[in-house]
């Protein structure tokens, strides 16, 4: 083997368009066909224009089809984008109203947690202070924080922090 064998190659694929080469052969073929057609003169060059005429006609027909075609599609698109659009509006509408009932709802539960828990605070701190005075628990039903204090007087502390009932 020699040292070329064993170098690497590329192969390089050409993807013109085969088109190009179409239309060339046709117009090739055409003028040889003009050259060989065993018509005059007159009679080609009025054939050649009938040809062109009916190729215009027919180019301007499919053109206009083309931009009708084209007119239409952009249409049902433009339609179809809007519709779509206000669906989506719609849904982020109705998500932020559900999202703000939701904050709402929970704000409304927050502070209906925070009244409850206050009450039990009231309620514990009163059958606290009724404790250390030795007595019974005391109905604490709507007892506020000003109104305990005047139920039982406060533990006082002791050196080691710990609260003892007053004498």
């Amino acid at each position: 083997m020699s040292d070329q064998d064993l170098q690497p190659y590329v192969v390089v694929e050409r993807r013109g368009s085969n088109i190009v080469a179409f239309i060339a052969g046709a117009l090739m073929g055409a003028g040889v066909a003009l050259l060989l057609a065993p018509k005059s003169g007159r009679e080609t060059q009025a054939d050649l224009r009938d040809g062109a005429r009916r190729f215009s006609e027919g180019a301007g027909e499919k053109l206009t089809d083309l931009r009708d075609t084209l007119e239409d599609r952009y249409g049902r698109t433009r339609e179809g984008l809007g519709e779509r659009v206000g669906a989506i509006r719609e849904n982020v509408r109705d998500r932020q109203r559900k999202a703000e009932e939701a904050i709402k709802a929970g704000k409304d539960a927050a502070r209906q947690a925070r009244s409850d828990l206050e009450a039990r605070v009231a309620e514990s701190k009163a059958a606290y202070r009724a404790a250390l005075v030795g007595g019974p628990s005391p109905d604490v039903d709507g007892v506020d924080g000003e109104e305990e204090a005047d139920i039982a007087p406060a533990a006082e502390e002791d050196e080691e922090g710990d609260r003892e009932p007053p004498e």
